[in-house]
């Protein structure tokens, strides 16, 4: 006589089965949070991402439309004026290195100047090479004002021995005194390149003004 097997008792065991596995289907779903939720659920997630990423972007906008013009403008003038002056400060280190090099006519360096073959010669080693001749120099770049406006790295001009016509002589300014507008320049004198100042006698009488050739 055959086996023959209860149904209802495979019944209950086929449906035990299938518990245990829904059963455990939960608890991973529970130990992994990080399963993708459905795509409805996603779709709604990347909506609300992109609003803000668009709120992020329209306060970024209103604060920038809120900053002052002129105060942007006045920091980028600010930051190449500090370049200009990092320049400037190094052309003067370079041109008081040949203070006490003798004065010859014509001559353009580096073992002798005369006043625009030195101003030339230091303008040439940092990228400006300018005329050797004072009088062409003078109408180079953009003239200076006031003498409280000069600045570190200008040209400053003056008449030659005689006192009269027109430019005869030519340095690099130092610094000038807000105040007094007293200059302080380097030159290649008929004594050799030194340090005076437009207060002495002989220079105030004879000054012409400045220009600019460095950026500003």
């Amino acid at each position: 006589m055959r086996y023959r097997p209860d149904v209802n008792q495979m019944n209950k065991f086929i449906a035990t089965i299938c518990g245990i596995a829904l059963a455990a289907t939960f608890t991973m779903s529970a130990a992994h949070p990080n399963i993708r939720p459905p795509k409805e659920h996603s779709t709604t997630h990347q909506l609300a991402s992109s609003r803000a990423a668009h709120e992020a972007s329209d306060m970024n906008l209103a604060s920038i439309s809120k900053t002052n013009t002129f105060n942007i403008m006045s920091s980028i003038q600010s930051m190449q004026s500090d370049e200009t002056a990092v320049l400037a400060q190094d052309m003067l280190k370079f041109a008081k290195k040949f203070i006490g090099t003798p004065y010859v006519f014509g001559s353009k360096g580096p073992k002798t100047f005369d006043c625009s073959g030195f101003t030339s010669y230091v303008f040439k080693n940092f990228g400006y090479p300018i005329a050797s001749q004072s009088g062409l120099q003078y109408g180079l770049g953009k003239k200076v004002a006031r003498n409280n406006e000069v600045q570190a790295g200008d040209l400053v001009f003056f008449q030659g021995r005689s006192g009269r016509g027109g430019v005869g002589h030519v340095g690099i300014a130092i610094s000038a005194d807000p105040v007094s507008g007293e200059i302080t320049f380097i030159h290649a004198s008929i004594r050799g390149v030194k340090i005076s100042k437009t207060t002495e006698p002989y220079y105030a009488s004879r000054y012409i003004g400045a220009r600019r050739i460095l950026p500003e």
